[in-house]
Order: C-alpha cells, then sequence, then structure tokens
C-alpha cells in the first residue's frame, strides 16, 4: 500500500531550521490555558532574545495544573517575575504572564 505523505521530502530541510539544545533567554509571547480533564494546562509560546542568532524563533511549552505538577508552575511564575501577591492569592492572570522574561533549557526530542 502507497501512502502520500505531504511535506516528507522537505523534512530534512525543516530540521535544520529547527532550534537547537541549549539555554535561551525568552519572552513570553502567548498564553492560553487548556482545560483537559484530569490534567488541565497552559500552552505557551516563547519568543527566543538571546543568543541573538536564534532571536525571533519560538519554543512551545505546556505547564501542567494539576497538583502533582503545581510546583513546575510555581517555579515558572516565580523565576519569570510574576506578581507575587497574585501568587500568593493562587491567581494566575495570562495577561500578566505575557512579555515576562526568563530563561529556558531546550530539549529537542528525536
Amino acid at each position: 500500500m502507497k501512502r502520500q505523505i505531504t511535506g516528507l521530502s522537505a523534512a530534512d530541510r525543516c530540521a535544520a531550521d529547527q532550534v537547537p539544545n541549549g539555554v535561551f533567554l525568552v519572552r513570553v509571547q502567548r498564553v492560553q490555558f487548556r482545560r483537559q480533564a484530569p490534567k488541565p494546562y497552559y500552552t505557551l509560546s516563547l519568543v527566543i532574545l538571546e543568543p541573538s542568532r536564534f532571536s525571533g524563533r519560538t519554543l512551545s511549552s505546556r505547564l501542567y495544573c494539576n497538583p502533582k505538577a503545581l510546583w513546575k508552575l510555581n517555579w515558572f511564575l516565580r523565576d519569570f517575575g510574576y506578581d507575587t501577591e497574585l501568587l500568593g492569592r493562587d491567581e494566575v492572570d495570562e495577561t500578566q504572564l505575557v512579555g515576562l522574561k526568563g530563561v529556558v533549557k531546550s530539549a529537542t526530542s528525536s
């Protein structure tokens, strides 16, 4: 059986455009809350600021909000300079997240 898979021949060129593993200074560009029982999460779009050769490229990530993963959400909010008063009240305001800057480690999966 033959299958037509659009974009397959260009896949090796796309790999060269990907961001390699490393540490990057990023800015939060977009945040969206997704409610998926039993693991709600935030999707993040992060724009690379440094190193400059990757500036403008984006990384995507998820931050889960289930009880076992709250430590990671708390870490992210604190490290990116989120409002401590809102954090102290257990509130996450998506509009306050956009524009925050911080350091992330990118690890592409194979």
